[in-house]
């Protein structure tokens, strides 16, 4: 193997340019319909994404929403979702962020690095496994465990919701938020802003989650994939997972408790 890469200059240097290249387009947006200006917004950002692996000559397998690309000998995965939130973006609703992971192997449990940014702020998420995470310059640690009735909780429940098994959660939560941006979800649960965040639509997408997860446990919290404590999964466009992240053990165990009453 080559030397190492430095993987916090070059996914930096990643999102900078598909942030440089999204947001100048950003004017088109009332001058468009939303489907055209979504697809301007993935193209601008993944040609973005290539530019900026074929400079730096890395030798990886880009796994993008927006497209597969083998990049030199592809030692490493890097998993990409340029726009996580393009509907926001394209409506001028917040959260859109940039995710980006980095992965030793083919699956989520290689992942080592990943950064979240987000479009509107420039706020910057960033975890290196077993380095802990941080925000901008300050480390993030998950909110103090909370009984469920008492948590705020972020649900999805666009496209695909299984209403009749969200119910009890629906029913037993005073406090309810979807942001439409999962990364960004998983982010505000790193950070204490949430408690939990919770999809079981089955859709969830691998370029969606994977820096999140990393960033997530490395705050401390904890999370379940299909069911399963710190599930892995493979680390493709095709991969599909429910989703449950909480900022404690407490919190998801009182979740899976409630989840069994429907």
């Amino acid at each position: 193997m080559t030397e190492t890469p430095d993987w916090k200059t070059i996914l930096q240097e990643l999102v900078d340019n598909i942030h440089g290249k999204v947001l100048s387009v950003i004017p088109k947006r009332h001058s468009m319909p939303v489907n055209e200006f979504k697809k301007l917004l993935d193209n601008e950002a993944q040609q973005a994404i290539v530019e900026t692996l074929t400079v730096n000559k890395v030798s990886a397998q880009l796994v993008s929403e927006e497209g597969n690309q083998v990049f030199g000998a592809g030692e490493y995965v890097i998993v990409a979702d340029p726009v996580d939130g393009t509907t926001n973006l394209a409506r001028g609703l917040h959260p859109a962020v940039t995710s980006i992971s980095v992965s030793e192997t083919p699956m989520q449990s290689g992942v080592f690095a990943g950064i979240i940014v987000n479009f509107y702020t420039g706020e910057t998420f960033f975890a290196e496994r077993g380095k802990g995470a941080m925000q901008d310059d300050w480390p993030l640690q998950t909110a103090a465990p909370t009984q469920y009735k008492r948590a705020l909780v972020s649900m999805d429940l666009s496209k695909a919701a299984k209403l009749e098994l969200m119910t009890p959660l629906i029913t037993e939560s005073r406090h309810i938020r979807s942001g439409g941006c999962s990364a960004m979800s998983l982010c505000n649960v790193a950070s204490g802003v949430l408690d939990a965040h919770i999809d079981l639509r089955g859709i969830l997408r691998a370029t969606d989650a994977s820096a999140g997860l990393l960033i997530l446990r490395e705050a401390g919290g904890v999370y379940e994939l299909n069911g399963e404590e710190f599930g892995d999964a493979p680390l493709t466009r095709e991969s599909r997972f429910e989703l449950k992240a909480t900022s404690s053990l407490e919190l998801l165990d009182e979740i899976n408790q409630l989840l069994k009453r429907k």
